[in-house]
């Protein structure tokens, strides 16, 4: 676990100890608590229009303070603009079993149906067709720069970007980050346990809100994600509904 309150960027070395083997395939996660990205006001501060590609038209109302920005005498649209990708999560990880990189990769972590139909890029080169717009003033990169080994991760259809747009239910929450590659040994079969080493770039201030921030590296079981926060749900429910029937039943039994 990392928590870390400081609002500089810094350097930060973890390291940790696996007591087992992590099976394929191996997830890693950043997790955040105490972030209310279910307020209203920040779920609706964005524009689905302009994130479906459509640039032409001025942005949302609802995005501002962040639908425009000043800069060298000039007003700027924001792309994408509104609080939510404006606080886009953005701290960067290295992970090392003793000098073995661990082989990170994104991909599988949308929907096909997000990118067809909800996060879209304009036609044509990305850098020309938002030349006249700027990035959101917490970003350090610009949107066709936020992945520079895959184009295709670029824009509106950046799998981090559609993943942070999902605005979360419950203020601890936590979003796939990356992937194990396993097709690169050793790591063909899962990670194995013994030492590792977390590099983390450390971007994301949480020390304003009073969070925390959190790493997981989970292998899902045959009925998805390990989250037992789900499974307890529909335990409860299920219990409390046999309940009910039970209660139904003899109220019917006796008094009809």
């Amino acid at each position: 676990m990392i928590d870390r309150n400081q609002s500089d960027t810094c350097q930060c070395v973890v390291n940790f100890t696996l007591e087992q083997q992590f099976p394929k395939d191996v997830f890693f996660y950043y997790m955040l608590e105490n972030f209310y990205q279910n307020h209203r006001m920040f779920v609706i501060s964005r524009d689905d229009g302009q994130l479906r590609g459509n640039v032409d038209k001025t942005p949302s109302p609802r995005c501002h303070p962040f639908d425009y920005v000043h800069r060298d005498n000039l007003t700027l649209p924001i792309a994408p603009c509104g609080l939510i990708a404006n606080a886009i999560f953005n701290d960067t990880f290295e992970l090392y079993q003793q000098q073995t990189p661990v082989p990170l990769i994104g991909g599988a972590s949308v929907w096909p149906h997000e990118r067809r139909l909800k996060f879209r890029n304009p036609p044509g080169d990305l850098r020309q067709a938002l030349a006249n717009f700027s990035r959101p003033p917490s970003w350090s990169r610009e949107l066709w720069e936020l992945d520079e080994q895959n184009p295709d991760n670029n824009g509106f259809q950046n799998e981090d970007l559609i993943n942070w747009m999902r605005p979360a239910a419950l203020p601890t929450f936590r979003k796939q980050h990356r992937r194990v590659d396993h097709s690169i040994p050793p790591f063909e079969d899962g990670i194995p346990g013994g030492s590792y080493t977390l590099h983390i770039r450390y971007n994301y201030p949480v020390a304003s809100f009073g969070g925390r921030k959190s790493i997981i590296l989970s292998s899902p079981s045959w009925m998805g994600a390990r989250n037992p926060f789900m499974g307890y749900l529909f335990l409860t429910v299920g219990a409390l509904k046999m309940i009910l029937s039970c209660i139904i039943c003899t109220v019917l039994y006796f008094y009809k």
